[in-house]
């Protein structure tokens, strides 16, 4: 039970953040500022509990090539692509191919020989895949129709792939020599890096006192960002790549939860049945591990 609380409080926490960010756009904060920004505030918070912990991140060869591996593949490259393809894409279309991160992530562990392959977990993860699909379709539905270019869809599958590629490695690689909050604070080391090179190099410093156009919105990105990375990190190392992927699932339905209260967005009963799919999906895939763990 303590791992799908954790679950569970992952996708809110995934949720909460990206409502903080339609927010912080809502108030005219661009993109690349909310990400920089962000990326300094996450590097200072665990800086500071690394600070009162007494215990930063171990550095050797094997842990920084860990560290920068996993700062590409879930950071760097994903936000890249998606920034590339979103301007393309209508809304609807780029959050259905991002919700396909857990059949990616199961067909890349069966592929590489981590996860074998039976019904239960495939049936709970294309179940959890279709209740995100009805989900997406009920708050969508109401909206403007678009059209896209078949190869900014292909694309645009990078997206996913990359995150599961991520989620995979994090599980079969992770560093014997630390822990999820020492792994969160050395990636966002290495982020904020990378965000000061990229504001020098394109010259985005001179706009990034823009975030103070919404000052909470930040505050609560980088509050959930930081706690989403740990516990993102800690259920991959801890409980697979294929667990930790349901909270995408569930972050979706939080993240409609939200926008219906907060922002108006409008949705149907037909949620509520896509969310007794996704919530079937974990109890499925739950049952499936617990039965696979107990002795025959």
């Amino acid at each position: 039970m303590i791992r799908v609380f954790l679950l569970v409080s992952l996708g809110l926490l995934w949720a909460a953040r990206l409502s903080a960010i339609k927010a912080a756009g809502l108030s005219g904060i661009p993109v690349h500022v909310v990400v920089s920004v962000s990326t300094f505030g996450i590097a200072i918070m665990f800086s500071l509990v690394a600070t009162f912990r007494s215990a930063w991140p171990p550095l050797s060869r094997a842990t920084l090539i860990f560290y920068v591996l996993s700062g590409l593949l879930g950071s760097i490259l994903p936000f890249s692509v998606e920034s590339l393809v979103a301007p393309h894409l209508p809304v609807f279309i780029l959050v259905v191919i991002i919700a396909t991160m857990p059949i990616m992530t199961l067909g890349l562990s069966a592929l590489i020989g981590h996860q074998r392959l039976n019904v239960g977990t495939i049936t709970a993860v294309i179940l959890g895949f279709l209740g995100v699909l009805f989900l997406i379709w009920d708050t969508a539905r109401f909206g403007e129709a678009g059209q896209a270019d078949l190869v900014w869809v292909a694309v645009a599958f990078g997206v996913p792939v990359l995150y599961a590629a991520n989620t995979v490695f994090i599980a079969t690689r992770w560093p014997a020599t630390a822990d999820a909050i020492q792994v969160a604070h050395a990636q966002a080391l290495i982020l904020s890096v990378a965000a000061l090179i990229g504001g020098l190099v394109f010259g985005g410093l001179r706009v990034w006192s823009e975030a103070t156009l919404n000052v909470p919105a930040i505050a609560l990105i980088i509050l959930c960002e930081g706690g989403a990375l740990m516990l993102y990190l800690k259920l991959a190392s801890t409980y697979g790549a294929i667990f930790v992927s349901f909270a995408n699932y569930i972050s979706m339905l939080f993240a409609a939860m939200i926008g219906a209260y907060v922002f108006g967005d409008r949705i149907t009963w037909y949620s509520a049945l896509a969310a007794v799919a996704i919530i079937a999906s974990v109890v499925i895939y739950q049952r499936g591990t617990r039965r696979q763990a107990e002795p025959s």
